[in-house]
């Protein structure tokens, strides 16, 4: 059973993946340290969800009982946490708009030329960077909202019937 200790390790081996590609910038390291990532958040996730006593949230949820402050607090980590983070820690949904916007006005410029294959190519290419940050855009405004939409279900207290619903999404979580 992982522990937070556990983690800590993780942590470390994932830190020195990144200064492996600050020191050479190589597929390789980038590689070695996706993977640290990856296997990080996996382990934090998991190790998050053995101390996460869900049966009992899930359970009060289902019999309509009020959840105190920490209770609520949980759900809402749960359900839209990650959201919440990403949505405080961002800060490129700006810069990727002002891009996208700098990107469509370069494209523009293509309707009034003869296109060969060099302003093909940069055509697709310019499609292709403003594609990658839409995506990063779309993620922002996903999470935004999430946060919305659990804020406005949950703002008066939940009836049983949401209850019953988030109890589900909650067990959901834990049996996949």
């Amino acid at each position: 059973m992982p522990a937070p200790d556990n983690v800590v390790a993780q942590i470390d081996g994932t830190l020195a993946a990144a200064a492996r590609c600050a020191a050479d910038a190589t597929t390789q390291n980038y590689d070695a340290l996706l993977q640290q990532l990856q296997d990080l958040g996996e382990l934090a996730h998991i190790t998050c969800e053995m101390n996460v006593d869900y049966r009992g949230l899930a359970r009060k949820l289902r019999a309509g009982e009020p959840l105190s402050a920490d209770e609520m607090n949980t759900v809402r980590l749960l359900l839209i946490g990650d959201a919440d983070y990403y949505l405080k820690y961002d800060e490129e949904f700006e810069r990727c708009r002002d891009e996208v916007k700098k990107i469509v006005g370069e494209i523009e410029r293509f309707k009034t030329v003869e296109l060969g294959v060099d302003g093909l190519m940069h055509v697709s290419t310019l499609c292709r960077e403003a594609s990658n940050l839409l995506a990063l855009a779309q993620h922002y405004l996903e999470a935004r909202e999430r946060v919305r939409r659990f804020e406005a279900t949950t703002a008066g207290g939940l009836d049983r019937d949401t209850g019953r619903t988030l109890a589900g999404i909650i067990e959901g979580m834990f049996t996949r």
